[in-house]
């Protein structure tokens, strides 16, 4: 499973995408516990996107798992991000996790789409610390 910094910034291969993510406005972001995880379920204008943090506190090195509702992330990303165990909401991406994109993501390279980079980044920013009882 890979870690929230991973997920906080895109693979060398993806960086001209850089520039859109602070073009990225989140309408709701709501965090709650569950069964010893963080769950952080967000929502820009027109995608959902759904974080499950594997620790008790928000940290760079939290394994997680990601899920973005996003047309780039269901065939671009969800196969390789599968692979790496890191896949939430798996039902709804089977399409995607069986088929490996062959155009825009070629190496099978794990990462984020633009909204996953962006809400990763803003929660890692608010320097809000949440701990599990």
């Amino acid at each position: 499973m890979k870690t929230i910094g991973y997920f906080s910034k895109f693979p060398a291969i993806f960086k001209d995408r850089e520039k859109t993510v602070k073009d990225i406005i989140f309408v709701n972001i709501n965090t709650t516990m569950h069964d010893n995880n963080i769950v952080i379920h967000a929502s820009t204008n027109k995608y959902q996107q759904e974080l499950e943090i594997h620790d008790k506190t928000i940290h760079i090195n939290s394994p997680v798992k990601i899920f973005c509702s996003c047309e780039s992330f269901k065939f671009e990303f969800a196969n390789s991000v599968f692979k790496t165990g890191s896949l939430l909401n798996q039902l709804d991406l089977l399409k995607s996790i069986v088929i490996r994109p062959k155009e825009k993501n070629q190496h099978n390279i794990p990462s984020g789409c633009k909204h996953i980079v962006a809400l990763i980044r803003q929660i890692l920013k608010s320097k809000t610390i949440i701990k599990l009882n």
